[in-house]
């Protein structure tokens, strides 16, 4: 199954976020590039519950970067409107996805779905054909 088709686990993270005035357009619509900064903030907090957010990463003699975003846009929020972003591990070896929904919380709709795959490195760059154990046993 594709990964922007997969359904939230569980054990996914939750994020309620608003639309703020400058992530509009003059139509009062989020800009579709502004996603990506909501999904960095589900990330984060993703990372940060499985201990894997960036300085624990660098702790571990790591670093993730994102080598791939994608996203499917299904209908627009506007300024103002709270929604919630739900962010998983849709991937772990030998690269780590993260899947992301963005739901409205006033229609309870599907506004987008999206993905980012990151690599692991060691801090001088060498990239890392799989996946460590000790990055697996922090996501389970």
């Amino acid at each position: 199954m594709s990964a922007l088709r997969q359904k939230a686990p569980e054990d996914a993270v939750r994020v309620a976020l608003e639309v703020p005035f400058h992530d509009v357009d003059p139509l009062l619509v989020a800009w579709h590039g502004h996603y990506y900064k909501y999904f960095e903030i589900a990330r984060t907090a993703l990372q940060r519950a499985h201990r894997l957010d960036a300085p624990d990463l660098r702790g571990l003699g790591f670093h993730w970067y994102v080598i791939e975003t994608r996203t499917r846009h299904v209908a627009p929020l506007r300024y103002g409107e709270r929604f919630e972003v739900t962010a998983w591990f849709s991937e772990r070896d030998p690269r780590i996805g993260i899947s992301y929904e963005l739901t409205s919380l006033a229609t309870g709709k599907r506004a987008a779905r999206g993905l980012t795959t990151l690599v692991t490195t060691r801090p001088d760059g060498e990239m890392l054909l799989e996946t460590p154990r000790e990055i697996l046993e922090r996501i389970g």
